[in-house]
């Protein structure tokens, strides 16, 4: 075939090794001897075939068993010991009579520590405030992260919310942010209390000593941090929309100049909400007679 003819060919010496080797594996099995043992028992393999004792060997064997068994049995024999109260010293007992005797250590109760109380997450919210005029603030809520937020397109909607409700403004209305938390939980600040209404607190305190919210009359309010934190945080922003008078101030609640940028729809919303101050600050004008 094929196959066969692409061996190579044996030498002389290499076929004469492999006649020898096969002439004496013959013999060998012709006697029954067996040229190799196995470690373990093979996979799949014959049950190995059982060693045949000589006769002569085996008794020979069998006794030399029965000696040593018998030699093992007076070595493990018990040794009667001599009945006496005496025992010998041990090394640690003899250096313990040296050595200063130390109080037993008593183990003490560890009480665990009480578990913290975990506080709720502190509000995360940016207030811009702005001096309209002496009688006028703005209070609007601008996204926490970020820096010059408020832009010339909020200060443009804010202009026309102005002008619509007819409130006089300055020439160069003053802004400036309120940023909560104070902290961002290191140093000394991070004592305070950070919860809302630790928040109410101070943006009252701020509003009232950087600008004078009590003396104000008419306080606009965008956004649900500005409504929530500036009247009342116990309640939802849809409770404090629109107008919320009180004894010397009236408060307008409306949605934050954000979202009226981004949702145009809400401008209708927010008209309704604001439109109830004309009648406040325009005076009531008496028809003719």
């Amino acid at each position: 075939m094929q196959g066969e003819n692409n061996l190579p060919p044996q030498s002389a010496g290499q076929q004469r090794i492999a006649n020898g080797e096969n002439l004496r594996q013959g013999y060998l099995k012709a006697m029954g001897i067996q040229t190799w043992f196995p470690r373990c028992q093979l996979a799949n393999a014959r049950p190995p075939r059982p060693f045949d004792w000589i006769s002569e060997d085996a008794k020979a064997f069998a006794e030399v068993q029965n000696e040593t068994r018998a030699a093992d049995r007076l070595t493990t024999q018990p040794q009667h010991q001599p009945t006496t109260g005496y025992a010998p010293t041990k090394p640690a007992d003899i250096l313990g009579q040296f050595m200063p005797t130390s109080t037993p250590v008593v183990e003490q109760s560890v009480t665990p520590e009480p578990i913290k109380q975990q506080l709720a997450p502190s509000s995360r919210f940016r207030l811009v405030v702005i001096s309209v005029s002496d009688d006028c603030l703005v209070v609007a809520e601008m996204p926490h992260c970020g820096l010059n937020q408020f832009s010339r397109y909020h200060q443009k909607m804010l202009d026309d919310i102005i002008r619509a409700l007819k409130l006089s403004s300055n020439s160069a209305p003053v802004m400036r942010e309120f940023v909560w938390p104070m902290t961002d939980g290191r140093g000394l600040l991070s004592l305070l209390e950070q919860d809302d209404g630790a928040a109410a607190d101070a943006v009252n305190v701020y509003l009232n000593t950087q600008h004078g919210l009590a003396r104000r009359t008419t306080i606009l309010l965008f956004g649900q941090a500005a409504a929530r934190f500036v009247l009342d945080p116990q309640k939802n922003f849809d409770q404090l929309r629109g107008l919320q008078p009180t004894s010397s101030q009236c408060f307008a609640v409306t949605h934050s100049l954000n979202e009226l940028m981004k949702q145009p729809a809400l401008k209708r919303e927010a008209w309704q909400d604001l439109a109830p101050l004309l009648t406040r600050t325009q005076p009531a004008t008496t028809s003719p007679a």
